[in-house]
């Protein structure tokens, strides 16, 4: 592993040059959670001068606060497997925002994206100068070319991770098969609400009349909003832990074994590349939706059997309790909230090493302190930084906030990696955390590619 300061793309693409003037509340501050930010009638017009794409796909729509992202790529690796054309948008990216749209697993090229742009462009400039709406954010836009995308490209089906909350985000403009609610914590505060029930409120934002929804095991102030809305829309409430459950019986540091009773189908000795015991709750999640969309897709009970298990081996993610490295020992994972951290910090239990050096930069948004004090006690080194990124917190207010006993600051991501490497002895292990923006730069620095 070579460390190194540059990207390695120079020029930027059409596609990027449009997109980056675009207003982006993924890297600015100051914006309201309200329609006046994020409107369902600008995106739903925005789709209309695109002939409303996004209707003519079947799709699974899949919201919560941790693991919503690799609970679609399960979903969506079980649907590819099957057979089907399966369009995937998640987000946040951290190279490159072709990362936010997949078919078959397989990235959108920049050349799509810069045909797309041409296609996008008349659309965007007849919404901004010739209705109420104004322009439409990064976002909007994005999740508009992935609609377009997938329909040019005849998906079978498209999985679809929500960007923030639910009810408001650009992705609640479909009625889906299924509607997927994975775990759902403190994060997003200021946006979604101070308390769980405020904020499992926003994320019930998709539940569709008539549409089942499955959710992963909840708080029960959370589950009883989702039961409510559920009930509310006529819709099937499927939770883990009651309906169908998941038993991990091998862990080990390139992922783990488990049991699977899902909703109609069971499975044993599931293998999965991917570390940590909370894989298994996303997966058995994933099983369950499916299950639930299978009749409307066409997909038998048999072929499932068949499929899951090694579709559900085949899923490795960027940035999720990943090994980048074992001579010096480095793992990166993208936990950003006290819920994320907690789950982490389990995972690398399952590591041996003598000294835990985290090397730590957040969003100044989110709850540092809360996220910080999980590692306290387990932590021999903290490396505070600051990501390249407009919201980044600043390395000295999270040394103030943190008790973890020894930090040092740094003012940016290759520095303090540079740092941790150098102070590592044979047998630490170094983490890199709390946030997508961190592990940008941290994989631009090490040359990791997504």
């Amino acid at each position: 592993m070579k460390p190194a300061e540059n990207s390695l793309r120079s020029k930027l693409s059409k596609a990027e040059k449009f997109l980056n003037g675009l207003s982006d509340y993924e890297k600015t501050t100051g914006y309201s959670y309200t329609a006046a930010y994020f409107n369902l009638k600008r995106m739903k017009h925005l789709l209309a001068l695109l002939k409303n794409p996004h209707l003519k796909i079947p799709s699974i729509h899949v919201t919560g606060t941790k693991g919503k992202g690799s609970t679609s790529n399960y979903i969506a690796r079980i649907l590819t497997s099957s057979g089907l054309k399966t369009g995937l948008y998640t987000s946040p990216h951290i190279l490159t925002f072709r990362e936010r749209i997949r078919i078959n697993n397989k990235m959108i090229t920049w050349r799509e994206l810069d045909i797309l742009t041409d296609k996008l462009i008349p659309a965007v400039e007849k919404l901004s100068k010739k209705t109420k709406y104004g322009t439409p954010t990064f976002f909007e836009v994005y999740t508009a070319m992935g609609f377009l995308y997938f329909f040019e490209k005849k998906v079978d089906v498209m999985v679809l991770e929500v960007g923030m909350g639910g009810r408001l985000d650009a992705t609640n403009v479909i009625t889906p098969l299924v509607s997927v609610i994975t775990p759902v914590s403190l994060d997003h505060v200021k946006e979604l609400g101070n308390t769980l029930a405020k904020i499992a409120g926003e994320k019930a934002g998709i539940i569709k009349t008539g549409v089942p929804v499955v959710s992963a095991p909840q708080a029960s102030e959370v589950l009883r909003v989702l039961q409510s809305r559920a009930k509310e829309s006529k819709a099937i409430f499927k939770v883990e832990g009651r309906d169908f459950t998941h038993k991990v019986t091998a862990l080990k540091q390139n992922g783990m074994i488990f049991d699977v009773n899902g909703l109609k189908m069971s499975f044993t000795a599931v293998k999965t590349g991917m570390p940590g015991s909370h894989q298994a709750l996303n997966a058995s999640v994933a099983i369950a939706a499916v299950e639930l969309a299978a009749p409307r897709l066409g997909l038998s009970r048999a072929l499932l059997t068949k499929v899951v298990p090694k579709a559900i081996n085949k899923v490795l993610l960027t940035g999720r309790v990943q090994v980048l490295s074992k001579n010096p020992f480095i793992i990166a994972d993208a936990a950003h909230n006290a819920a994320s951290a907690k789950v982490l910090l389990a995972s690398l239990k399952i590591f041996k090493y003598n000294r835990l050096i985290m090397v730590l930069g957040m969003s100044a948004n989110k709850d540092c302190r809360g996220f910080l004090r999980v590692f306290e006690k387990n932590t021999d080194l903290a490396v505070y930084v600051r990501s390249s990124n407009y919201r980044s917190a600043e390395p000295k207010e999270l040394n103030r906030v943190s008790n973890i006993k020894k930090g040092l600051v740094f003012e940016s991501v290759p520095e303090g990696i540079a740092y941790a490497l150098k102070t590592a002895k044979k047998g630490d292990l170094v983490c890199i955390s709390g946030s997508f923006y961190v592990l940008h730069d941290a994989f631009k620095y090490l040359r990791i590619k997504s």
